[in-house]
């Protein structure tokens, strides 16, 4: 064995952080360009609570549901680099989401509310349907 073969499970644990992290940095970013888009092309000459309201309304959404499948996205894209463990990374990826969620969200709203609780539920189960779709396909491969 070589020395970053012993290196790498702690690697693996700190990548599906990082898949975590990007997974949530790639909520944000939807949230912020449905806004822009909104604002800029198909709803322009509003007054800014109207935009103001779609956005909250657009965040809480995309933030709850599409921060469920970017966790899934992302957690998918890390399995392949796995060998064992694949629904508790997949689990990581989703608190490593969930950690930049809620940290954004005490430094905006300096609360978390209820949604995001939610949402950290649906990010859970969403990183560990990926391990455990990843595994079966595995599995079944095996057999084949």
């Amino acid at each position: 064995m070589t020395s970053t073969d012993l290196a790498a499970p702690r690697n693996r644990w700190l990548l599906a952080v990082g898949y975590g992290l990007l997974a949530e940095v790639a909520t944000i970013i939807t949230i912020i360009a449905v806004v822009m888009v909104h604002k800029y092309l198909f709803a322009r000459g509003l007054s800014e609570p109207e935009y103001a309201a779609f956005g909250q309304n657009a965040g809480g959404w995309i933030g709850v549901w599409g921060g469920a499948i970017y966790t899934y996205i992302f957690a998918r894209r890390l399995m392949p680099r796995l060998s064992t463990r694949f629904s508790e990374h997949g689990i990581i990826v989703a608190l490593g989401a969930t950690a930049l969620s809620i940290a954004g969200s005490i430094a905006g709203h300096q609360a978390v509310p209820y949604a995001y609780i939610f949402a950290a539920l649906l990010k859970i189960v969403a990183g560990a349907r990926a391990g455990f779709v990843y595994d079966r396909s595995l599995a079944l491969n095996r057999m084949v």
